[in-house]
């Protein structure tokens, strides 16, 4: 019996989430209406952060949907090139002179937004989905 309803509520899930993603609903599928990564930052970066950069992004949501992954980049002259390495997201953003990142997502499914302080040799923060339940937070530290 158990087992019956677990494979009802996998498929139902399963068939919700397909329509959504056909018809746009909850943003599912629809990577045109996600923020994008500007041209140009807009303020002063900081190039204080360059370098090598290795860390963990943590879901709190405990949702089956939502895996903890490591997360590994670098930083250029202020400029956050960060992957998620469970599905190879890229994140980008820059890092401005008070230590402040918001990273913009490269996904056609998933509307991802990660924002963090940089400190020292560690950057942390938190994420979230706009259209899923997942959330937690992030930390990389520089090698």
């Amino acid at each position: 019996m158990k087992k019956g309803i677990v494979v009802g509520l996998t498929l139902g899930i399963g068939v919700v989430m397909m329509v959504a993603s056909k018809y746009q609903v909850l943003g599912l599928g629809n990577a045109a209406a996600f923020p994008k990564l500007p041209d140009t930052p807009g303020f002063a970066v900081s190039t204080e952060f360059d370098g090598e950069w290795a860390g963990r992004r943590i879901d709190v949501s405990k949702n089956w949907i939502c895996d903890n992954t490591t997360i590994t980049g670098t930083v250029v002259d202020g400029f956050a090139h960060l992957t998620l390495t469970y599905n190879g997201t890229p994140l980008k953003g820059w890092i401005d002179e008070q230590g402040l990142l918001t990273l913009y997502a490269s996904n056609e499914r998933w509307d991802y937004r990660f924002k963090a302080t940089a400190s020292g040799n560690q950057i942390q923060g938190d994420w979230f989905l706009t259209n899923g339940p997942c959330k937690g937070s992030w930390y990389v530290e520089r090698s």
